[in-house]
């Protein structure tokens, strides 16, 4: 783990917290689930991806935030707030996908995704949506439950990224 990783996740966790915003509410703004916060915070990341840069605008940060802190600065505010990313367009239906499954992920917003492998020659992606009429709180329990299932997955191996290292001691290195 890099100390510039952790530098930026602490920064991430810093002003998250300054803005008085959970991993999962930041997570929602940003299309992702709080799982994907959590790793930035933990610094489990080794690039500045698309989505670390769509949570630094979250922020509050200016462009080039990402990189200044990652050399040993600190982030520059933005002067106003940032605007909400744009809905991702829908998916045409032509691309191979059954209609439902076009609608579906065109519709509410994405918690999360993960890769589950099913062998050498395949995977399975899980995308976890929610329904455009859940609440908040709704959204928020939902996310919970996935998340329990999730830890299930990769303790057993079954997610692209496998047992952590946490994971594998506390399982008995399964």
């Amino acid at each position: 783990m890099s100390e510039k990783w952790v530098r930026l996740g602490a920064a991430v966790r810093d002003a998250r917290e300054a803005k008085g915003l959970t991993q999962g509410e930041l997570g929602a703004r940003v299309g992702v689930g709080n799982t994907t916060i959590a790793n930035i915070e933990r610094a489990r990341v080794a690039r500045a991806t698309p989505t670390i840069r769509a949570v630094a605008r979250e922020l509050g940060w200016k462009p080039g935030s990402v990189e200044a802190i990652l050399d040993g600065g600190d982030p520059v505010l933005a002067d106003t707030q940032p605007a909400k990313p744009p809905e991702p367009p829908a998916l045409p239906v032509n691309e191979g996908l059954p209609m439902r499954v076009a609608r579906t992920l065109a519709e509410g917003t994405t918690l999360d995704t993960t890769i589950v492998s099913l062998g050498p020659n395949a995977d399975m992606v899980v995308v976890i949506k929610g329904k455009p009429t859940a609440t908040p709180e709704q959204l928020r329990a939902e996310l919970e439950e996935w998340e329990r299932r999730e830890g299930h997955l990769r303790r057993l191996g079954l997610t692209a990224d496998g047992p952590t290292s946490d994971e594998s001691s506390a399982t008995g290195g399964e």
